[in-house]
């Protein structure tokens, strides 16, 4: 029996990700999956500021957000969006010797995040962001 998004645990909701994501970046075990999606996850907070982090966190499922969040140190410089080749390139980078992203990863791991957001919250805090920001989860 296949369990609504609405009613899913918070775990429930997670593993569901990580399987969904093994599953289409073609990796074979949880420690890749998740290398993957916290470089994901590293490289776009990277590029916000202390409001838009904290905003963008509030519509990301809640283990997602505790990752985005994790570490985080809001004095922190902020890197400037490049071009897709760049941001892709520092996502495999993000942990190198455990990081299996391939060179999809970025889309791939940012439909599958958006696939378990509330479409209507995500969408109106995505739309308060810089252009950049929005095209990095296209």
């Amino acid at each position: 029996m296949t369990v609504p998004q609405d009613y899913m645990l918070a775990q429930q909701r997670f593993d569901a990700l990580l399987v969904n994501l093994m599953e289409r970046l073609d990796l074979t075990t949880r420690h890749q999956v998740y290398a993957v999606l916290f470089a994901f996850l590293r490289v776009f907070r990277r590029r916000l500021d202390a409001d838009q982090t904290l905003v963008f966190a509030g519509v990301l499922p809640a283990i997602v957000s505790a990752i985005f969040i994790s570490d985080w140190m809001s004095e922190e410089a902020r890197r400037p969006f490049a071009d897709v080749a760049d941001i892709d390139e520092e996502i495999r980078g993000v942990r190198r010797d455990h990081n299996l992203a391939p060179r999809d990863a970025r889309r791939i791991v940012a439909a599958s995040i958006r696939s378990g957001c509330d479409p209507e919250s995500f969408e109106a805090v995505l739309a308060k962001l810089p252009d950049p920001a929005r095209a990095f989860w296209d």
